[in-house]
């Protein structure tokens, strides 16, 4: 070996030796970071870990450097310096899929779905695992590629038989393209695998409310609470959310004389009414199940005022009986209406008017009141709670 060998063979384990003492340093560096991290200590945390890479820029530490660096700027709420982070990161080695799971996690996180599907895609290259499938699908969802979040967990499902994950997350792709019963299924399928999933039971509860299956749902609402009471509560104001508003009851202070039969004298509703053309205004109340659309609510066309034509004798306006000559009609619309938001309550007033003969019947108890208009979320009324009548109640 020549005297020229020698030297550069020297110089060679030399520089190794510097570099090691250097990787050294850097590690000793990195652990003093941490130990600012974990104290939130976040800005002298940030110089430490910048530091750390400068006396060691290629290495593992470096990269975990930087992984903290990221999550040390978004405690701070510093998401483009988090960014940089990982995109720095991912330049010492671009073949760290565990980096790009963060990455993508952050771009979801700021709804830049786009390159978050770029990062999650390029872990999934990379490490092809359950977890990075199952991530690559939720960015799919997020990003409206449906058929292309499916492909994901039912791989997911076929890695993992015996985990819930792929059936869960076919039930979230499903649900969000309208798919109720194939959504309802997938959920099923993960409770019969992991019956505490908390998470599928309050999607398989949403799932069920929006298809109309609300007492399904309630059900799952008491499943919850003991275990898990915020989601609970989350599912249980969904429910009431989407149910369709009723009315439920009759104010006490409604002046019309709701109970009177048929047949009954104008005159012994009102002394107000006792000679012909005499008019006067009555009012009914309704307390309504949910928050209303006041405008809605006020609008009187949304109301009608009219003869019961159920099918029933005992149903039906003066018992289906023929009508006797003096009965009078009212008019179809009240005058006005007005909503009290605190109480949940419209009172409506109607005026009824007297005959020319001052003789008129009316029969009271077979009056019906309805109204078609819609809560404060815009859902219609509840068919079966929608009408009201003083002989049959509300239906």
């Amino acid at each position: 070996m020549g005297i020229f060998d020698v030297a550069a063979s020297s110089l060679f384990v030399s520089a190794a030796s510097q570099q090691a003492q250097m990787d050294n340093l850097a590690q000793r560096v990195l652990s003093g970071a941490l130990e600012s991290f974990v104290a939130k200590d976040y800005d002298q945390a940030i110089t430490q870990f910048r530091r750390a890479v400068g006396l060691s820029p290629r290495s593992e530490t470096a990269i975990n450097a930087f992984d903290y660096m990221a999550r040390a700027h978004l405690a701070k709420g510093d998401s483009q310096a988090a960014l940089v982070a990982y995109e720095q990161a991912v330049k010492i080695d671009p073949g760290r899929a565990e980096t790009y799971v963060s990455q993508g996690n952050l771009l979801v996180s700021l709804e830049r779905l786009d390159q978050a599907v770029q990062s999650y895609e390029k872990a999934v290259s990379l490490d092809p695992s359950p977890a990075n499938r199952y991530s690559l699908g939720q960015a799919y969802l997020e990003a409206g590629r449906y058929a292309e979040a499916e492909g994901q967990f039912t791989r997911v499902r076929e890695q993992e038989p015996g985990k819930p994950n792929g059936e869960y997350g076919l039930g979230l792709a499903y649900a969000r393209q309208g798919r109720s019963q194939d959504a309802i299924a997938a959920f099923e399928r993960a409770l019969a695998v992991q019956g505490d999933f908390s998470y599928a039971q309050v999607e398989l509860g949403y799932v069920l409310t929006d298809s109309g299956e609300r007492d399904r749902a309630r059900e799952i609402v008491d499943a919850l609470q003991p275990r898990a009471s915020d989601l609970a509560d989350t599912l249980s104001s969904y429910i009431f959310e989407k149910t369709p508003p009723e009315m439920v009851a009759v104010g006490t202070d409604s002046s019309f004389p709701r109970a009177s039969g048929p047949r009954t004298p104008l005159s012994a509703l009102s002394a107000y009414l006792a000679n012909p053309g005499d008019q006067q205004t009555f009012s009914m109340v309704f307390q309504f199940s949910k928050p209303m659309d006041a405008r809605s609510v006020e609008n009187v066309m949304n109301w009608s005022i009219t003869r019961s034509t159920d099918s029933g004798r005992a149903d039906g306006y003066n018992f289906g009986m023929p009508l006797p000559a003096t009965e009078i009609s009212l008019v179809r619309f009240p005058v006005s209406v007005s909503y009290d938001a605190t109480f949940q309550t419209a009172t409506v007033l109607f005026s009824i008017r007297q005959n020319d003969a001052g003789d008129g019947t009316l029969d009271p108890s077979h009056i019906k009141f309805a109204f078609g208009g819609k809560d404060a979320t815009g859902l219609s009324m509840q068919a079966l709670a929608d009408e009201y009548t003083g002989f049959s109640g509300f239906a």
